[in-house]
């Protein structure tokens, strides 16, 4: 295996589709990270409507993660690759992986290995996460400046069309990223994530946010906290949990994510992430102006809510379902038991109906959109 790489292995079966065994194991990464997560998977029962292009026989299902680094002219975002599938496994359909706030790329790697084979899938840190580069002092992240960072990424990448595969503060980006850039994506999937907010942004949330922002540009250049590896898993854990119950993850997913999220020193762990990305500037973008940018986007959409997750079924999200209905090429929801990072820790639940919308989309494309992506 080359530097840089890193495998997920499975087994398929009739169904296309695998559960976690609770086996992980950790070995040296490749440059810039401190460890890698092999994760066996091995086959699930047959949940009832899945579909798949895969033969009715079982195959080993190996998916290896290159790492790329990409320059965005202020400074370069880190990422992977990978293609779905066998080595030698030929490409048919482009995917972005868009991970949510203070998670970095490795929040898809369960969930990967159970999709169709032949996806090319680029999954970036977005600026401030995971290995990627901090904004300079004064700078703030929006979801629009991640969207923007994130179009200069996949065009230096070289990539003009895909589908953007996306998680909470992911999906906020995605949707603004489909609506100033549609010319990009082929469709969007959106885990977990259906508003940023449930109310309109006052004076206050812009202070809340602003002083956030004051303070972290302290703690550049200043002492940083070392963690044991014990303790900066804990606090991956205890971090998210304090969002709330929905945002809960367990022990073996802050294994997966930690390789990114911290990075090994002298005695442990620090964190890789900029503080300042802590001041989520999401009251800027809340109602009026995200139904305007939800209405703008015409591809096929797909949201997938969790029952736990960071809005319950019982919240009323009506008015933004309406306005994907009315304007996207077609819109599908589906609600799977499990928490707001449900993706990660039980992603068989997820892969039905992701599996099914991409095979969906697959079949809508032209000899002339795949000659162009």
């Amino acid at each position: 295996m080359a530097v840089g790489e890193f495998r997920v292995i499975g087994v398929h079966g009739s169904d296309g589709l695998m559960s976690l065994s609770p086996e992980a194991t950790t070995t040296p990464g490749p440059p810039g990270m401190t460890s890698r997560l092999q994760t066996r998977v091995t086959q699930a029962p047959s949940p009832p409507g899945a579909v798949d292009d895969r033969s009715a026989s079982s195959s080993l299902m190996e998916v290896t993660w290159r790492e790329v680094l990409v320059d965005v002219g202020w400074g370069r975002l880190t990422g992977k690759t990978c293609i779905t599938g066998v080595e030698g496994t030929e490409a048919s359909l482009r995917v972005v992986g868009v991970h949510g706030w203070l998670d970095n790329s490795n929040t898809f790697d369960t969930l990967v290995p159970l999709l169709p084979v032949g996806l090319e899938i680029l999954v970036l840190d977005l600026p401030g996460h995971g290995y990627s580069d901090h904004l300079p002092p004064g700078a703030m992240y929006t979801p629009l400046l991640y969207a923007i960072n994130l179009r200069r990424a996949v065009s230096n990448y070289g990539w003009k069309k895909f589908i953007l595969l996306s998680h909470s503060m992911g999906s906020i980006v995605s949707v603004y990223f489909s609506a100033v850039f549609p010319e990009h994506v082929i469709a969007l999937i959106s885990l977990d994530s259906l508003t940023p907010s449930l109310r309109e942004g006052t004076p206050l949330d812009w202070r809340t946010d602003a002083l956030t922002l004051i303070k972290a540009d302290g703690y550049e250049g200043g002492r940083t906290t070392v963690y044991k590896e014990h303790e900066a898993i804990e606090r991956l854990v205890a971090a998210r949990e304090g969002i709330g119950r929905m945002a809960a993850i367990d022990k073996d997913a802050a294994n997966i994510l930690l390789p990114r999220s911290a990075r090994q020193v002298e005695g442990g762990y620090i964190w890789t992430h900029d503080p300042k990305a802590r001041a989520k500037f999401y009251s800027f973008f809340s109602s009026h102006n995200w139904l305007i940018a939800v209405s703008s986007i015409k591809c096929p959409v797909l949201t997938i809510r969790a029952t736990h997750g960071i809005y319950s079924p019982r919240v009323n999200l009506d008015y933004v379902i309406n306005v994907y209905r009315e304007n996207a090429a077609w819109f599908d929801m589906e609600l799977v038991e499990g928490p707001h990072h449900v993706h990660l820790t039980h992603p068989h639940r997820v892969a039905p109906a992701l599996s099914n919308f991409i095979r969906k989309v697959k079949n809508t494309l032209t000899p002339e959109l795949q000659s162009k992506l």
